[in-house]
């Protein structure tokens, strides 16, 4: 009965969550980036800020540290301004990595970009050196490692087209010795996408380039192939999309087994419909309904992806593009299939991040009556069925017990040879625990409901855990 009781209740706190909340920082700042805190807080930083009017517009050092629950947030100042920086929370904390910090011609080379990262942590911002520069990439954080797959490291306009360099290395750092290296991208591409399940990490797509392009697509093509990082046996291996897979700026997350890769550019201002989806054993792949387009940005709630806005990219300039759209297409993990949903305007120049149940979207950049505007809203996605979808007994060949307990549960999976990998959080998200032990100890764990989500061979399952 209290078993019952309790998930009744639960349901019914869940159901007063509107599945998109808004709020907003203190400044109008697109070309910002936005990581999780934690479930209820995260950081928006960088940029570029809009005076009233859209007048005065400079890079920033602002970042914003957003309360969800509050609706409130909060100015920091980083310690060096970056537009379009990399952002990844690691293991010691977020991680904003390059960005433009000047947009004159500096010293007759173009845009400065930055061969610093910054760590956040507490409230608090240390700089430190890189040994590349980069902005407009992507990174993934798994097992101690942040790898980075880079943008551009160069940008100048050159007669009708920005002459540009892309940073071609995948860079990979150790969060415990510090240390970084390098391994260089299989095709010498940029632009990759860059997903990770916290086991695997996967690169895939981009421009392939010559040492010195003089103008658009001179010296570029558009690439299908990944790469794969394993970081239980610290070993790459690599591949091919495929047919028609050849695009630049693939936006690419994970959910539930499921690694998916949407959209992309394939020419300037031309945009692809395809999708990729990878199992960890096969691929499949199928087209986005109703349109192409390179999507905006992705992030994983709940049991679900959102692809978030986007364009037909621009590869003269390798910024903006054409046709910009406020579409979500929303992967739901549970049935493979895509359904459809609009943000509150047509958007780019925003990234998200998603945390347990939740995802947000940074400020960005729309064009009302055809003009130019920067916007200082943040949206927020809760996928409200998260916790009413997960089991309360497990199918296929995991098996948790005692369940509901007073203080032990054993985890177990019929005919397994290898690692059980299970993560604990609470009802909102956070994520309490990692732990590749078989007999998990709940004695220091509160009364209540707790997600166990337990990876296992070429599985996932996510199950209901009572403590009483």
């Amino acid at each position: 009965m209290k078993k019952i009781l309790l998930l009744i209740f639960t349901c019914i706190n869940l159901l007063c969550y509107s599945q998109w909340n808004n709020g907003n920082i203190a400044f109008n700042q697109p070309r910002a980036n936005i990581a999780f805190v934690d479930s209820n807080t995260f950081l928006v930083a960088g940029g570029q800020s809009w005076s009233t009017g859209g007048t005065n517009v400079s890079i920033v050092q602002l970042a914003h540290l957003y309360n969800i629950s509050a609706n409130q947030s909060s100015i920091l100042a980083m310690n060096t301004p970056r537009l379009e920086p990399i952002m990844v929370r690691g293991d010691s904390g977020i991680y904003i990595i390059g960005g433009v910090s000047n947009w004159g011609d500096v010293n007759g080379n173009g845009w400065l970009y930055e061969n610093t990262m910054e760590l956040y942590k507490d409230g608090n911002f240390t700089q430190m050196s890189i040994p590349f520069s980069t902005a407009d990439g992507h990174a993934v954080a798994l097992n101690g490692k942040i790898i980075v797959a880079g943008g551009l490291k160069y940008w100048k306009w050159y007669q009708n087209a920005a002459d540009v360099i892309g940073e071609t290395n995948l860079w990979i750092y150790d969060e415990a010795t510090m240390v970084w290296s390098s391994i260089p991208s299989t095709d010498n591409r940029f632009y990759s996408s860059a997903v990770t399940d916290g086991n695997i990490a996967i690169f895939a797509g981009g421009l392939s380039m010559s040492s010195n392009p003089s103008s658009i697509l001179d010296g570029f093509s558009v690439s299908g192939a990944y790469e794969i990082y394993d970081s239980q046996t610290d070993s790459w291996t690599t591949g091919n999309l495929g047919p028609g897979s050849a695009r630049a700026k693939i936006s690419a997350c994970y959910c539930n087994g499921y690694f998916v890769f949407a959209g992309g550019a394939v020419g300037n201002n031309i945009g692809s419909p395809r999708i990729d989806i990878f199992d960890g054993t096969t691929w499949t792949n199928q087209n986005m309904a109703n349109g192409t387009r390179a999507v905006e940005a992705c992030a994983t709630a709940g049991n679900k992806i959102l692809f978030a806005g986007g364009l037909q990219h621009d590869l003269t300039w390798h910024y903006g593009g054409a046709n910009l759209t406020n579409r979500i297409d929303i992967f739901d993990s549970q049935t493979q299939t895509f359904s459809y949903g609009n943000l509150n305007r047509p958007l780019m120049d925003f990234r998200m991040a998603g945390y347990g149940r939740r995802a947000a979207a940074s400020p960005g950049v729309s064009f009302p009556g055809g003009n130019y505007t920067a916007f200082n809203d943040v949206q927020i996605y809760e996928d409200a069925s998260w916790v009413n979808s997960v089991k309360e007994i497990p199918q296929n060949n995991v098996l948790l017990y005692p369940n509901p307990t007073n203080e032990n549960i054993t985890i177990s999976a019929e005919n397994l040879k290898g690692v059980i990998t299970t993560e604990i959080f609470d009802l909102i998200g956070n994520k309490l625990q990692i732990t590749n032990e078989n007999i998990i100890s709940l004695s220091d764990y509160a009364k209540g409901i707790y997600i166990f989500k337990v990876a296992y061979g070429d599985r996932v399952e996510e199950v209901k855990v009572i403590k009483e």
